[in-house]
């Protein structure tokens, strides 16, 4: 006689936590008994009948859940379609929010974009970089101002109005390696704590190769996100509670009316 082992008793017994709780609990034993009759029956290998086990366990586990959720469609119709409703909203709330979000950040890397391509174009056309980048001081940990920087071919700083503690920073040299092979990288740097700027790097190819720098602080743009996500909560909740607070009032209504004889 085949005797089922213990451990694969078990196993299926932890198994059965996919089941719905309901039936879970009224049939246990009843499965378990079933297995144990399978298991002495069967005229197959051991490896396809676990197989064969396991995939009716999860086909009738869905087969219950998918009638437990029609039952509940039926039963609470008002319900159902609320949840719905709310679910729909609230992606297409996100979707929404995380498209302006981009949209923010992508804007924040204006002037840079336009301040890089002219400052790399002229020192391309052989300008000195020290003529073409005009003298400044731009605090990076406090101006909002943007800035630009001129670093040679080894990423060594040379003139620009960029700095903090008065030195001009330099970004790490993984950013230069990508621009030497892409051109261009526009990436948010952090040279200190709280500091975070929106840069725009482009390759200098010339007689005086290098890269060009142009950065602006996130500070106002991380402040327009962190507006927009608090409103995005806002109206979300006030959204659910409108939409919570009519399917309430409709299901009452549904209660209150009279049953036709």
């Amino acid at each position: 006689m085949k005797r089922l082992p213990p451990p694969m008793l078990w196993l299926y017994r932890g198994a059965l936590v996919i089941y719905p709780s309901r039936l879970r609990y009224a049939y246990r034993e009843q499965m378990l008994q079933t297995l144990r009759d399978a298991y002495r029956d069967r005229n197959i290998r051991a490896v396809h009948f676990w197989f064969r086990v396991y995939k009716d366990l999860v086909q009738s586990s869905l087969t219950e859940r998918f009638k437990m959720v029609r039952d509940f469609v039926f039963k609470a119709p008002i319900a159902f379609h609320t949840v719905t409703l709310a679910l729909v909203l609230t992606v297409l709330g996100a979707a929404a929010a995380i498209t302006m979000q981009q949209m923010l950040r992508r804007g924040a890397n204006q002037p840079q974009i336009d301040m890089a391509q002219w400052y790399a174009g002229e020192i391309g056309a052989g300008e000195n970089p020290g003529n073409v980048i005009p003298p400044g001081y731009v605090d990076l940990e406090r101006s909002l101002q943007p800035f630009v920087i001129f670093y040679d071919e080894q990423g060594k700083p040379g003139p620009g109005t960029g700095y903090i503690e008065q030195r001009v920073p330099v970004p790490p040299s993984g950013v230069f390696d990508f621009v030497r092979i892409h051109g261009s990288e526009n990436v948010t740097w952090q040279p200190r704590p709280g500091a975070r700027i929106a840069t725009v790097v482009r390759r200098v190819n010339s007689k005086t190769p290098g890269f060009i720098l142009a950065g602006r602080s996130l500070g106002p743009v991380e402040y327009q996100e962190r507006l927009l996500w608090r409103m995005v909560m806002v109206g979300w909740v006030i959204v659910m509670t409108l939409l919570l607070g009519g399917a309430s009032l409709l299901n009452r209504a549904q209660r209150a009316k009279p049953v036709a004889a």
